[in-house]
């Protein structure tokens, strides 16, 4: 078998946290922290060891309690609103996410969109003056 000429991969593998896949499986609302570089390294000492089909209780608003699939649960304490994002660590969610919709199959045009929207926000003059 002839062996491809073919680099190996030199740039950092990016996995979202459990709870950010299931999210943009589903195609929901998802904060941009779990695509900060701060937010990927928390997932990556995330315990894999967690069964994909384990099951966590939670207490909603309303006082009842839910069974939910762990890995459709975060800890609420760690999160950064998407308000209070620095512009550098909108910056590192923009490339992040983008991978990780590919990844998720999501429809190109809508990946494009997003590469469009973020793409407008960092030539606009704003972004750039004082």
């Amino acid at each position: 078998m002839p062996i491809c000429n073919i680099k190996a991969p030199t740039g950092p593998v990016n996995i979202p946290a459990p709870y950010a896949s299931h999210k943009l499986l589903k195609g929901e609302y998802c904060e941009l922290y779990f695509f900060t570089n701060a937010g990927l390294a928390e997932a990556e000492s995330f315990n894999p060891s967690v069964d994909n089909e384990a099951l966590t209780l939670l207490k909603t608003d309303n006082g009842q309690h839910l069974w939910v699939p762990a890995s459709a649960t975060r800890d609420k304490v760690s999160i950064i609103k998407d308000k209070d994002l620095t512009w550098e660590q909108f910056g590192e969610v923009a490339l992040c996410m983008v991978e990780a919709m590919r990844n998720h199959d999501w429809p190109e045009e809508s990946v494009q969109m997003h590469i469009d929207f973020w793409m407008a926000l960092e030539s606009h003059p704003w972004c750039h003056s004082p």
